[in-house]
């Protein structure tokens, strides 16, 4: 497999942004993306699979800062609903006021904290450089420590015999496929099982 192919290289940025972009990463499991991205690497030695995820990443950080900007009052309003998230977003607040390198860096390590930091951010008016070093330390991080899995996935399958990268790429629409229906079903039973508890009460 060419690991410049254009569509290639489409569908791993794609991935990455989408899996750190509001709204899509729900259903987007960027992982995939980025396991594959190291698998690459080491197969072909190119480096252009770890640049498209790499650049999908803080693309989608940008946009989602961005947004945030853009919507500040809609989104502080969401935010400030509830006494629970009014002492959450005021903890966020401070960190991102305080230590917004650090803040938005370990952000990409915590899951879902790490899709609405950007937003956040943007809502209130941090620094876009702080913002973006920080975005490049997490994604340098977070992405990374994937894109390493990859690569040591496919340096041990190699050693077995086993082309992963090749699988991988072949199964990657069905990998997808799966954990999304998973997390969906997830979703839908969390849904349940709140709105039942609810009723009970």
């Amino acid at each position: 497999m060419d690991s410049s192919e254009p569509w290639l290289l489409a569908s791993l940025f794609g991935g990455a942004f989408l899996d750190s972009l509001p709204g899509p990463c729900l259903f987007v499991f960027g992982e995939v993306f980025f396991v594959l991205a190291g698998t690459l690497l080491h197969d072909t030695g190119s480096l252009w699979p770890v640049v498209a995820v790499f650049a999908g990443a803080l693309s989608a950080d940008q946009i989602g800062y961005g947004l945030g900007a853009r919507v500040a009052v809609p989104v502080r309003r969401l935010v400030l609903a509830t006494a629970r998230r009014r002492a959450a977003y005021r903890r966020a607040q401070r960190g991102l006021q305080r230590r917004t390198l650090v803040f938005v860096a370990i952000s990409r390590l915590l899951g879902p904290v790490a899709w609405i930091t950007p937003a956040l951010a943007g809502s209130l008016r941090i620094s876009r450089l702080r913002f973006s070093l920080g975005s490049l330390i997490g994604v340098f991080v977070g992405v990374g420590q994937f894109v390493l899995y990859g690569w040591l996935l496919a340096a041990g399958a190699v050693a077995a015999g086993v082309n992963l990268g090749g699988f991988l790429a072949d199964h990657a629409g069905l990998m997808l496929l799966v954990g999304n229906a998973v997390v969906l079903v997830g979703l839908v039973s969390w849904r349940w099982s709140a709105s039942r508890r609810a009723r009970l009460q």
